[in-house]
């Protein structure tokens, strides 16, 4: 059974009570080699009403580091980025949404390296190296048999892709979401540049008198490959998520989530050819009926497949319902 089958019945077997609704942490693979793919958010809860808006702001800091040479390939990934999204979803009747995501992507050397090999310093983890580079610096390179397949040594401020979702309610607690990818982003910078499709089927539940909730989520992508490593990009992807949140007390909740998606290069010899698995942990603040804050750190299960780590700070207003 392959590393995404087993990730879906796992995250299935999470999910066996109560019907309601969940709100996922809105993370997903911040990758720079991954922003061709149109992987989505998943788990964002109840669809809002006819007639009424949802709106979040997500801020997704991401450090990436990883090198190495497989026979006559060399990898380098070295730099941060920060992604800001503006996510808009609308009720329009008869169990419909519609929505958007805007995102402004600025990318460079970063600010987290020092205390990121800090880090590892301090719990007696492995370094990957970092500490035979400069700090906060930004290099993207992949070479193969001698050739050169791609090299970028310079960030950008620039828009990210555009997303537009449909999406329908299929009774108390399951939804169905198509994605649409439209290339506002340029591949050459790795803010994306591809069009590309998503549909998935989502289901949320609510269980232990309402102080647990969890989600599960799968489904698939189909984009255009482009750019210097569109021979290596794959065009389908699958992928699945799903999550636990516990009341710990009152306004206060802690989350967990998985999100694991297959491959998204083939014929490379380095780990960046690996299926993806991301780990969330967060903490939710309810500070209003309406309003929410979550804070998240994300590490990868599958080590360099996915980034070092991720920051995120996502704020949602659910205006009722």
């Amino acid at each position: 059974m392959t590393l995404f089958c087993r990730t879906l019945a796992l995250l299935t077997g999470l999910a066996l009570s109560l019907h309601g609704h969940a709100q996922s942490v809105m993370t997903r693979n911040e990758a720079s080699l991954s922003r061709f793919a149109p992987l989505p958010v998943v788990g964002e809860g109840a669809l809002p009403a006819a007639g009424r808006n949802h709106w979040a702001l997500t801020a997704d800091l991401t450090n990436e580091f990883y090198t190495d040479t497989v026979g006559t390939e060399t990898v380098l990934l070295d730099g941060e980025t920060l992604n800001t999204t503006l996510r808009w979803r609308r009720g329009i009747g008869d169990g419909w949404a519609v929505g958007a995501d805007l995102s402004l992507l600025n990318s460079g050397g970063g600010l987290l390296d020092n205390w990121i090999e800090n880090w590892h310093e301090w719990f007696g983890l492995p370094n990957g190296q970092r500490e035979q580079f400069e700090q906060d610096r930004y290099r993207f390179a992949l070479t193969q048999n001698g050739d050169t397949r791609f090299a970028r040594d310079r960030g950008v401020t620039e828009p990210g892709d555009v997303r537009l979702r449909l999406s329908r309610s299929l009774g108390a607690a399951r939804q169905v979401h198509a994605q649409l990818s439209v290339p506002t982003g340029r591949a050459d910078a790795l803010t994306g540049g591809s069009w590309g499709g998503a549909l998935w089927l989502e289901e949320s539940w609510r269980f232990g008198d309402g102080r647990w909730g969890g989600f599960v989520s799968g489904g698939g992508t189909l984009q255009e490959t482009r750019g210097m490593l569109a021979d290596l990009q794959r065009p389908v992807t699958g992928f699945a998520s799903g999550g636990l949140d516990w009341n710990l007390w009152r306004d206060l909740s802690l989350l967990g989530q998985l999100y694991a998606h297959t491959a998204l290069y083939e014929d490379v010899a380095s780990d960046i050819g690996d299926p993806g698995l991301q780990l969330a942990l967060a903490a939710r603040w309810r500070f209003s009926p309406e309003w929410s804050a979550d804070l998240a750190f994300q590490e990868d299960l599958i080590v360099n497949a996915s980034p070092d780590f991720s920051l995120h700070l996502g704020i949602r207003f659910h205006p009722g319902g």
